[in-house]
């Protein structure tokens, strides 16, 4: 989570190839740069193409990340960029919406472009963001979690604070893993437009 010159919230979950060090000091240089790169206030879509090539440029082939980013505004307008990551989820009363990936992830091509897709919130309405090891996470069975069990779980909780949104995915995963043991890293991140004044 960063804030922008003008007081926007720009926010980004990504996901690295691959585990252990090598992949953690391959997500610290990822964040570094974007960080970097949303001090110069570049807009949305060029910012991840610009990301997308130095990364390609200072890492090996094999290094690419899934990554959304997006930049929320106290009017409610929040603006989404996804590249190759499990789609965010915008959580209204009136159901959910998912946002696909718009590109490839980056790192994979140096010249790779990238489109937005802006939402606007409502006062209590939500956005929902996590990594692969949430919908991937599989029961005793041998069945994956998935995202139609994570849209329904979050349908039934709109207007819920992010606190309550987190807990009851991690309640919920846990209950649906039972036994089985954690395959893969997890990050879950949920914010929400404010009641009363403008504001995230």
């Amino acid at each position: 989570l960063i804030r922008g010159r003008g007081g926007e919230l720009y926010f980004a979950v990504g996901d690295v190839a691959g585990k252990g060090v090598a992949a953690a000091m391959l997500m610290s240089h990822l964040s570094a740069m974007l960080r970097t790169l949303i001090s110069v206030g570049l807009p949305l879509a060029t910012l991840m193409e610009r990301a997308s090539r130095v990364f390609c440029e200072s890492t090996l082939p094999s290094h690419y990340a899934t990554l959304v980013c997006g930049c929320a505004s106290a009017s409610g307008e929040v603006e989404i960029c996804n590249a190759g990551h499990p789609p965010p989820l915008v959580i209204r009363e009136s159901g959910i919406t998912a946002i696909d990936a718009t590109g490839l992830p980056i790192g994979m091509f140096s010249s790779e472009q990238f489109s937005s897709h802006v939402v606007r919130l409502d006062p209590g309405e939500s956005v929902l963001l996590y990594s692969d090891g949430l919908i991937e996470t599989q029961s005793a069975a041998g069945v994956e979690y998935g995202i139609d069990r994570l849209s329904a779980l979050a349908a039934s909780g709109a207007r819920r604070a992010p606190t309550e949104v987190l807990g009851a995915c991690v309640d919920d995963l846990t209950r649906f893993r039972g036994v089985q043991s954690v395959a893969d890293d997890l990050t879950v991140m949920a914010f929400r437009r404010a009641f009363g004044e403008a504001g995230l």
